[in-house]
């Protein structure tokens, strides 16, 4: 596994992009003919078909359903990639977080800050055409997914911070499945934003969709996101992250 950060300049890509500062994005490359990456990614792989299986128990020996458990599985997959890179990255200097156990398909997969239990959604995405159009159109930018529209009122279970993996050059999300044993596997730690953010309108929107890496919502859903222009960068989000008291 190698990773390194490079810096993205949205106006060198679309001149009227709406994101003006610089955005720093982690890669992560994978390359399964490496005996250690191959050995992380079995075992990467043997907890997605362990998270399916609870998500979607029984699917896989029915032929019924099988189609909608690869695509489950596709989906936890890239959840546990996703947080297994967030987690290195978050805790490269000094442990910062831990995984959370899995309660129910709605939780998601998440990450918990050690020192004050604060709580991290991780989403992953696969833009067709690109992590720099991803970040950087004017009008089909991506975001950074935050809760349900009615999510922050008094009494629903909140998350701290909402972080954002993109998997480039994946048009189906079940063609990771395959691509996840090649020799040269690329993911991209985005960015991300706080509750604070996600709850501030003049930085957030409403988004009506299903997410690519849902695992059990089939009917679009309200969400509140805050579009990558006005998202925090990896270098952003993990100064605030490894701060946390």
């Amino acid at each position: 596994m190698k990773y390194k950060s490079f810096v993205i300049n949205c106006s060198e890509h679309q001149a009227d992009t709406c994101r003006h500062k610089p955005f720093t994005v982690v890669e992560y490359t994978f390359n399964y003919s490496d005996s250690e990456d191959k050995q992380l990614i079995d075992s990467l792989f043997s907890d997605a078909r362990e998270l399916a299986d609870k998500v979607f128990p029984g699917a896989a020996n029915d032929s019924v359903h099988a189609r909608s458990h690869k695509k489950i599985l596709a989906n936890c997959l890239a959840g546990v990639l996703s947080e297994y890179c967030w987690k290195h990255f978050l805790n490269y200097r000094k442990e910062t977080v831990r995984s959370t156990p899995f309660e129910s398909a709605a939780n998601q997969i998440d990450l918990e800050i050690i020192s004050n239990r604060k709580k991290i959604e991780v989403r992953s995405s696969f833009p067709r055409n690109g992590i720099c159009f991803a970040i950087c159109h004017p009008k089909y930018e991506f975001d950074i997914l935050g809760p349900y529209s009615n999510n922050y009122k008094p009494g629903e279970v909140k998350k701290d911070y909402f972080i954002r993996t993109l998997f480039d050059g994946i048009k189906r999300p079940i063609e990771i499945l395959d691509l996840i044993k090649s020799n040269s596997f690329t993911l991209y730690l985005t960015g991300g934003a706080t509750y604070e953010m996600m709850i501030d309108r003049q930085l957030s929107k409403e988004k009506n969709f299903i997410p690519e890496d849902s695992f059990s919502i089939t009917t679009e859903s309200v969400y509140l996101v805050v579009p990558f222009h006005n998202a925090l960068d990896s270098k952003e989000i993990y100064h605030l992250i490894v701060n946390e008291k």
